[in-house]
């Protein structure tokens, strides 16, 4: 009886087991529908309002949000990959988005609930609001939403925190991301998806990986304009699964998410597949520019200042000849705007920067031709800069032959800026007349030179 009662069992089994595979095929599973309402809640602000909030408390610490006040945005980052650790960053809209900003979480696995696209509802009452990634003195950084104050920032919401402030919607949406050149990297693109067009990693990342293959330290690559030679830092983990990929050596365009540490302006990518490096390798190529005089430049075109920002000018070459990546940037004090250049934490051995002007054509000139600009020096420790001319320049500094031309030059100031630009004096050109000339200005940091120069007012005039 006993045998025939394990045969019945044993069939029944059988007959069980034949009944499933009969419903799965090719080892394929129906997942079952995830049903779950819309959030009810009442968008009353957006991020735009949230961090003029901060931005207007004058305070450098970590602001605690009293007010109910509800936002909503779309998810840009994904922790996939793990190049994004313990953050939610979303925008404001899925194409050209007023303002992003980051969510700090102990939560883990984040794309698998809030993957890019995703709405997000986040209820702000009890959330603090603060800088992330600022100097000592509370400049730059991002503004990111989270817990209680940690460190000087805010901290991150435990897992649980995080469910109770941020919710789902089921809407899941196409995130354009907003084209952009370098230089257009501001304050109000932070923590928004952008597309750096036409851009390469700088010569000296030829050969590198995405991350250290020795170590799970972070690391910084250069990412450089193949129209301008303006650079910016691609920060990537340690702990990215894509580390032991080698950087693609062609051009093209990278999507990544805007961020800042200190003032310096960074990029961040979800996975390699936002590294569309597909075509043949720009090179820089030196437009020639040629005006007449009287030629004067005060700068004031300038469209875009800031530290990292790449001082660019049509006409102008702004190159690095070590193949580092610090050139003159684009800066503006006091409602004025000027080139500027220092080796100060560049981490190059040697700085050889060049700001060579367009070509200035001294052709039919008569009298007496004379250049004339202004310097300011900060923070003085040698003498780092030298001007030049050249009769034979064509785009290639190391090619041309220069002739250092003497003029005063401001010098120094070792505690601070100079109060007030240092005139050249008329430096005579008039043994030029009848050619086409360029002025050079050399900065070099051999020595140990880290001293600041700007310069402004360039003319070139006779009479």
């Amino acid at each position: 009886m006993k045998n025939v009662n394990n045969i019945k069992s044993i069939l029944v089994l059988l007959l069980v087991g034949l009944m499933f595979s009969s419903c799965v095929t090719d080892d394929e599973f129906d997942t079952p529908p995830l049903n779950f309402e819309e959030p009810d809640l009442d968008v009353t602000s957006s991020i735009a309002d949230i961090k003029d909030l901060y931005e207007n408390s004058n305070t450098t610490a970590p602001l605690k949000i009293q007010d109910s006040l509800v936002l909503e945005g779309y998810v840009i980052s994904s922790d996939q990959t793990g190049n994004f650790y313990k953050e939610l960053i979303i925008q404001s809209s899925p194409e050209n988005p007023e303002a992003g900003i980051s969510i700090q979480t102990e939560t883990t696995d984040l794309y698998t609930f809030y993957e890019p696209g995703r709405k997000v509802y986040v209820q702000l009452a009890g959330l603090h609001v603060g800088l992330d990634g600022a100097d000592n003195n509370g400049n730059g950084g991002v503004i990111t939403l989270g817990g209680a104050p940690f460190q000087d920032g805010v901290g991150r919401l435990t897992e649980a925190e995080f469910r109770q402030h941020v919710f789902r919607s089921g809407e899941v949406a196409e995130i354009v991301p907003t084209p952009i050149s370098i230089n257009q990297a501001n304050s109000a693109k932070l923590n928004t998806l952008v597309k750096l067009e036409q851009v390469k990693f700088a010569d000296s990342e030829l050969g590198e990986h995405y991350g250290n293959l020795e170590d799970t330290f972070s690391v910084n690559r250069t990412v450089e304009s193949c129209d301008t030679g303006e650079t910016i830092i691609m920060r990537n983990s340690g702990f990215a699964n894509f580390k032991n990929e080698a950087l693609p050596e062609g051009s093209g365009d990278i999507t990544a998410v805007l961020s800042r540490f200190n003032d310096d302006f960074q990029i961040y990518i979800r996975d390699t597949e936002d590294v569309v490096l597909d075509q043949e390798r720009c090179e820089e190529e030196y437009v020639g520019v040629v005006v007449d005089i009287p030629y004067t430049e005060d700068f004031e075109s300038i469209t875009s200042t800031g530290p990292g920002v790449v001082f660019t000018m049509e006409g102008w070459l702004n190159v690095n000849l070590n193949d580092g990546t610090r050139k003159y940037e684009a800066r503006e004090f006091d409602n004025n705007k000027y080139p500027q250049i220092t080796a100060f934490n560049s981490g190059e051995n040697i700085v050889e920067a060049w700001l060579v002007t367009p070509g200035i054509n001294l052709n039919g000139a008569s009298g007496n031709v004379t250049l004339n600009f202004d310097t300011k020096d900060g923070f003085y420790n040698g003498d780092g800069l030298k001007i030049y001319i050249s009769t034979d320049f064509t785009g290639d500094v190391a090619g041309a032959t220069w002739t250092e031309l003497n003029a005063t030059l401001s010098s120094g100031n070792t505690s601070g800026y100079a109060n007030n630009f240092t005139a050249s004096g008329d430096i005579d050109l008039s043994s030029y007349v009848g050619q086409l000339v360029h002025i050079g200005f050399e900065y070099n940091s051999d020595g140990g030179v880290t001293t600041t120069y700007q310069i402004d007012n360039l003319s070139v005039s006779s009479n």
